[in-house]
């Protein structure tokens, strides 16, 4: 039996309810996150959280056959603004601090969260600006112990032949 996904690692998904609430305190205890957090519009926003973690970190796919995927969450996030990112740091620090309080301590799952978290961040920070573009249906992504997993290669021509046959 092979190593399981972080989702499984962390608790499955009372893990990632108990992450998400976590999270979104820590953000509306935060004077620069408060403003954005205390906005969502979205009443369910903890529970959409915790099942957009827990489909990327390997559970099941509740975020995407519910509320549209990955491009439906960067949708939500994109052209906020063009000035400088003020969030990202804050970001980062409030999602490593609800890791460390109610995660599992286990130092490999912290670093492979740590490194998703800082690679989503500047994905999303990246669709800040006021003209920018969502693909229309981006894939889901699949974080593990390793990071992502290499994205599936893209069609291409066949090689060309080797002169010496």
């Amino acid at each position: 039996m092979g190593r399981p996904s972080l989702f499984e690692a962390a608790g499955g998904a009372p893990a990632m309810l108990a992450l998400a609430a976590d999270f979104h305190r820590r953000c509306l205890e935060d004077p620069v996150l408060e403003h954005p957090f205390s906005h969502t519009g979205n009443p369910d926003h903890v529970q959409r959280l915790a099942d957009y973690w827990g489909e990327v970190w390997g559970g099941p796919p509740v975020y995407s056959s519910s509320f549209g995927g990955h491009g439906a969450m960067l949708r939500i996030h994109a052209n906020q603004m063009d000035e400088e990112d003020p969030f990202s740091p804050r970001f980062i620090s409030c999602f490593n601090e609800a890791v460390a309080a109610t995660l599992p301590d286990i130092p490999d799952l912290r670093r492979a969260l740590d490194a998703y978290i800082r690679a989503a961040t500047n994905e999303v920070s990246g669709y800040f600006p006021l003209k920018a573009v969502v693909p229309v249906n981006p894939s889901m992504p699949r974080w593990g112990w390793e990071g992502a997993p290499a994205s599936p290669p893209a069609e291409s021509a066949p090689a060309p032949a080797d002169p010496r046959d």
